[in-house]
């Protein structure tokens, strides 16, 4: 029989069940068919009214919803006054998850969302499962407290910074791994060079490109970006990704547009769209800007949520990697400014683009959690330093071993 990963998100966004699905896709990978893995919102499936429904507030909650977006941020960051929230909001949902984790009876758990992990975790113990807790921080550099719950068996961040907050908040050094962002194996393929990607993608193969994007939701202001590059840099094409929002690719589908422009909905080909692209526009999503360091591409970021993003903006231009703006004229400016002949800025934010990507993030994730769950105490919560730092050495030296290019398992 096989053992049973059971993944908890909620699609607040897109970003949690992405990772989820790039760890379950890497651990098939490497152990073909051995696990069964289940990826399941929590909140939406599993609580009852009104909770079930948030998901489905939070593109409101960051974008006009914005200043109670930084209110809770803010309230929630505040340990004692969240304990207190999380306890109370645990009363009202728990028989719900604990059914829920008595019909399904995991081998594991892994969280990829911050409000999944102190509830999650209590609710296990409720029902007297005695396995492995693994918390996976899918906010690059900053991220809100409310993920840092120390009990849990394995913590993961994705970058040194998000390691250093874990500790301040709490979680034993031994415990956590910095492996990176887990990103979709196929952004660790090799494409073709940018030339034969454009002519399939239909695209003047010698016009400077921008890939223009707002995450999942298609939000920000794309139209606005769109038309003021078009008009300023008129010697550029646009590739516009919408992602869920069907209103505006509608919307842009129905303009004239200056300089040639591709439009798409919500796609599943974004590392070839990457290639082809000279650099991205976009919102400060750690995914995408995972994804866009593992292509070596440029990137001007448009906009970003506060709290769990801030950081990723900082993370951008104190790297080298890109810049921050949030005025359509002047990103028009900065994309002008970087085409032109002999300006270096593209050729040096794509080298240090390289020295930052970790396409092999979710095979090193994968691994950790299958070396936990086979070789480690697995069935309990506890796990001794000495342990851990055993498990993240073998751990290296196993994914160490796999090419450095990554073929997808048929």
């Amino acid at each position: 029989m096989k053992q049973r990963i059971l993944f908890l998100i909620s699609d607040t966004g897109g970003g949690h069940r992405a990772s989820a699905q790039a760890i379950a896709e890497a651990i098939n990978f490497l152990h073909p068919d051995r696990y069964e893995m289940i990826i399941e919102d929590l909140w939406k499936n599993h609580t009852p009214h009104p909770f079930r429904g948030m998901p489905n507030t939070y593109r409101w909650m960051t974008g006009p919803g914005l200043p109670l977006w930084k209110l809770l941020w803010s309230t929630l960051a505040q340990p004692t006054l969240h304990q207190h929230i999380l306890d109370d909001i645990e009363a009202l949902v728990r028989n719900d998850i604990t059914a829920y984790f008595r019909a399904v009876q995991p081998d594991m758990v892994v969280s990829v969302h911050p409000l999944l992990n102190r509830i999650g975790l209590d609710c296990l113990r409720t029902v007297h499962l005695a396995i492995p807790f693994v918390t996976v921080v899918t906010d690059l550099v900053t991220f809100h407290p409310t993920w840092i719950e120390p009990r849990v068996t394995r913590c993961i961040v994705p970058t040194e910074p998000a390691r250093q907050q874990a500790i301040a908040l709490g979680m034993a050094p031994e415990k956590l791994a910095v492996y990176g962002q887990p990103v979709s194996l196929k952004f660790a393929q090799p494409v073709a060079d940018k030339s034969t990607l454009r002519k399939a993608l239909g695209l003047n193969p010698d016009r400077p490109t921008i890939l223009l994007t707002g995450g999942g939701e298609g939000g920000g202001q794309m139209r606005t970006i769109a038309q003021a590059i078009a008009t300023q840099a008129n010697q550029t094409q646009l590739m516009i990704v919408t992602g869920r929002n069907q209103s505006l690719r509608k919307e842009l589908e129905a303009l004239r547009w200056e300089i040639p422009t591709q439009i798409y909905g919500f796609v599943d080909n974004m590392p070839e769209l990457m290639h082809a692209a000279d650099m991205l526009v976009t919102k400060a999503g750690p995914g995408t800007i995972s994804e866009a360091l593992i292509a070596g591409l440029p990137m001007i970021l448009a906009d970003f949520i506060p709290g769990q993003e801030t950081g990723n903006v900082h993370f951008v231009e104190g790297n080298g990697v890109g810049r921050y703006t949030n005025r359509p004229e002047e990103i028009a400016q900065l994309v002008l400014a970087w085409i032109q002949p002999g300006n270096p800025i593209l050729q040096t934010m794509a080298t240090n683009a390289a020295r930052l990507a970790r396409p092999r993030a979710s095979l090193l994730i994968g691994e950790d959690l299958c070396y936990l769950l086979e070789h480690g105490s697995a069935r309990t919560a506890d796990m001794s330093p000495a342990d851990t730092s055993h498990r993240a050495h073998a751990n290296r030296q196993a994914v160490g071993n796999l090419p450095q290019t990554v073929k997808r398992s048929q």
